[in-house]
């Protein structure tokens, strides 16, 4: 009998491997005509042809700069790196268990979303992948018995993916606490308050050294947020002083005066990049010149800068009323895609485009959005309640936590907003679906383990 049950254990083991390995190679191999990324690129050579400033952050210059580029070029060897961190963490935190069929095909499309986003050639693919590889270390740390020197590693590469978006860390801190809270380390709340602090602190301090460290120049890339602030101000208030000036601080971005007069209709609450040039049918025709502050020019950012300032401070309200909207945007992750098979013109393109139909379906149909996630996220206990309501609707610490979490992510994501909307919520989302199906794989454990609340 107990040689059976470790076949078919071992069985379950190689299910697993051949699962996650299988999806990692196609991921790799299908996609390499889409390893370019052009905001990685400019990073990379702004620091190593170009003038060396912190419009991409320090540490995305630190880190996309210093990839080597021989024998393939060097978004390939990036894209194996972050395939083979996402993968490792998938193969720690999820285990495919005999299980219904539903379960199991949840588990796949969990896995396959993950390795497809943590592939993508942008400073949140990178991050993702380098998160969930720190977090599935640090719940593994947790769960052993071993010492508290175990945490130092993944705490700190979670510090690390954390300072591509640093105003975004305070945001996982509802996260991690979930596997601290399951440990079988005993930590004193001293010890757990540092913990949150340090992942609060240090990935504004590594982005810091980072900079300073490879001694960029200023280019105040947090303009891009004054910008859309003064867009959305002009061209929604109707309070007459604040609109004039949001007026002003648009004018410091060109040199045509007759620019406020079609402004806003060249200007989307989507991107930041639709106020430079004409990209929408009714705004077609347009000549636009405009341009971000150089940055040689303190001068005229400490001006933009007092301006936006100003603009809050005098009309707190319209200030909300420009953010609740983007953050209605980041709800319901409102970047739409094209389904990329109807437009693929080559054999390879076909391909590709053919491996991330249910990717682009998942985009189109905002299933990565914070408001799906809540869906999902609810329909275990409703459809318990629903089969025994005698046991009341239970909503478990880990739900709580992830949904914290996401709420903060988005809230901090609307005051950074600087343009579509859908590459600042995945990278959590995708993470938090990865967590809930871990959860599914020992669902009667955790109903144990975790405490509840009822409503």
């Amino acid at each position: 009998m107990n040689y059976i049950v470790l076949k078919r254990v071992n069985q379950f083991a190689k299910q697993r491997i051949n699962t996650i390995f299988v999806l990692s190679l196609a991921t790799f191999f299908l996609q390499i005509p889409s390893f370019y990324g052009e905001d990685i690129v400019n990073a990379r050579y702004n620091y190593l042809t170009g003038d060396r400033t912190d419009f991409w952050g320090g540490i995305s210059t630190l880190f996309y700069s210093f990839i080597p580029n021989f024998g393939f070029r060097w978004q390939i060897w990036l894209a194996v790196f972050q395939i083979v961190l996402t993968s490792l963490a998938l193969q720690k935190l999820l285990t495919m268990k005999s299980q219904n069929s539903i379960k199991y095909l949840s588990k796949l499309l969990v896995i396959y979303s993950a390795l497809v986003f943590g592939s993508q050639m942008t400073r949140d693919g990178l991050m993702f992948s380098l998160l969930i590889f720190g977090y599935a270390g640090l719940n593994s740390a947790l769960r052993s018995h071993g010492s508290l020197q175990k945490l130092i590693v993944p705490l700190s590469i979670i510090c690390i993916a954390m300072s591509f978006r640093p105003w975004l860390s305070i945001a996982i801190i509802p996260i991690l606490l979930i596997p601290f809270r399951r440990s079988n380390l005993k930590l004193s709340r001293l010890t757990t308050v540092m913990v949150t602090i340090l992942i609060a602190g240090a990935p504004l301090a590594i982005e810091f050294v980072a900079t300073q460290s490879l001694d960029l120049k200023r280019s105040f890339p947090e303009q891009q947020v004054i910008l859309m602030d003064s867009a959305a101000t002009y061209c929604y208030t109707t309070n007459t002083e604040t609109g004039l000036r949001a007026k002003k601080a648009l004018l410091l971005f060109t040199s045509d005066p007759e620019y406020p007069k079609f402004a806003c209709q060249l200007y989307r609450p989507d991107t930041w990049l639709s106020l430079t040039k004409a990209i929408n049918t009714s705004s077609s025709g347009y000549e636009v010149e405009f341009s971000l502050i150089k940055p040689e020019d303190t001068e005229k950012y400490e001006l933009l800068r007092s301006s936006w300032i100003k603009m809050i401070i005098t009309d707190p309200v319209t200030y909300l009323q420009n953010k609740m909207l983007f953050a209605s945007k980041l709800f319901i992750a409102s970047d739409s895609r094209n389904i990329s098979i109807l437009s693929a013109d080559s054999n390879a393109t076909k391909m590709l485009a053919i491996y991330r139909i249910p990717y682009d379906l998942a985009i189109t149909l905002h299933i990565y959005s914070f408001l799906a996630f809540i869906l999902i996220l609810f329909f275990m206990p409703i459809s318990r309640y629903l089969k025994s309501k005698d046991s009341g609707l239970i909503i478990d610490r880990t739900s709580i936590n992830m949904l914290i979490a996401i709420g903060f992510w988005t809230a901090l994501s609307a005051i950074a907003y600087i343009g579509s909307n859908g590459r600042y919520t995945y990278a959590l989302t995708i993470l938090s679906l990865v967590i809930y199906a871990s959860n599914l794989s020992n669902e009667k454990t955790n109903r144990r383990q975790n405490e509840s609340v009822s409503e």
